[in-house]
């Protein structure tokens, strides 16, 4: 019997992903822009099951871990949030790195292990564990739904980094929004305003359409979030000064950066080495929104309905309170 899920992108785009199965044969799924394909689709893997013909090959133990990827680029990643990540990824394993050709009955836990203890010379830890989660979680897809024979290939994984308390520093807001006078992509200013004021995630804000958007009532609505959870924040003076500047030129508030969302980790990346300031991403602007939120008085549930935060810890590591601050508090 078939079964259809319907799955909305960070970018807002709506896929879905027809899954057919039958006892004894491998599980068939494919992912579609429309309902009626998948269907349609869907239609013709059951006639299949019910003949033996023209069924899809599946991915079969003598394929490489590359192969794997693929389907799971193909299938998978299109129906999770932040899928499109997940697939650049793939790509530059698939392109850039030998141990995607390692056939499945030849993969060990040394092959992964060497992977890791390279990656770890090149970048952080925490990217490190993100990048196993995706080979992970396409190993566990391939031997679990597909039916690939996939070798017990766990790994120590590298140790969790500690929680960043990174925040702006006195004048770096100043040079940061100074810095974007001189940056071609005009769209970069008021979404580093519009990260701080509201606290939002990057890819709830490139997902932000002016739909959703009333600058009458000071609110704007986040359909699709992290959690899966929609919620509706309010917007401060600023945030509705810098939104009403904001020039509608498509559907999306941001539409410099809605199509490709490393475009603007890219192009902060840019702007902080241009303006000489170490150490920040762009993410650490919500770290800044929701500290600044909790110094201006509104409580714990203010702040959780406005960020999305679920739990006290999670707000607790989120919000840094600076000691110069607290000092003062203290007298």
């Amino acid at each position: 019997m078939a079964t259809f899920s319907k799955r909305v992108t960070a970018s807002g785009e709506v896929t879905y992903q027809a899954k057919c199965r039958r006892k004894g044969l491998p599980t068939q799924s494919k992912t579609f822009k429309s309902l009626t394909d998948a269907k349609k689709w869907a239609r013709q893997i059951e006639r299949a099951f019910d003949t033996g013909e023209g069924l899809a090959a599946p991915v079969q133990s003598d394929s490489t871990l590359g192969d794997i990827l693929k389907r799971y680029r193909e299938e998978v990643c299109p129906m999770l949030r932040g899928g499109d990540l997940e697939a650049q990824r793939i790509n530059i394993w698939l392109r850039e790195w030998p141990f995607t050709k390692t056939l499945i009955s030849e993969l060990s836990p040394s092959v992964l292990a060497t992977y890791r203890d390279e990656r770890l010379r090149q970048v952080s830890a925490g990217t490190v564990l993100r990048e196993l989660n995706i080979l992970r979680a396409a190993l566990n897809r391939a031997r679990i739904d597909w039916g690939v024979p996939v070798p017990d290939v766990q790994i120590k994984r590298p140790k969790a980094p500690a929680p960043r308390d990174r925040r702006l520093k006195s004048g770096e807001e100043e040079l940061l929004l100074k810095g974007c006078d001189g940056s071609r992509i005009k769209q970069l200013k008021p979404v580093i305003i519009l990260a701080i004021e509201t606290a939002a995630r990057q890819g709830e804000l490139l997902a932000l359409t002016w739909d959703n958007v009333d600058l009458k009532r000071r609110v704007a609505r986040f359909p699709i979030t992290k959690n899966g959870h929609p919620r509706t924040i309010p917007l401060s003076t600023r945030a509705v000064e810098v939104l009403d500047a904001i020039p509608r030129e498509g559907d999306h508030v941001f539409s410099a950066f809605s199509k490709d969302r490393c475009s603007l980790k890219h192009a902060f990346v840019r702007l902080t080495k241009r303006v000489k300031i170490e150490g920040l991403r762009f993410h650490d602007l919500r770290r800044e929104g929701v500290s600044r939120m909790l110094e201006r008085g509104l409580n714990i549930v203010e702040v959780s309905q406005v960020s999305g935060h679920k739990t006290l810890s999670m707000i607790q590591r989120y919000a840094a309170p600076r000691a110069e601050d607290i000092a003062r508090k203290l007298g």
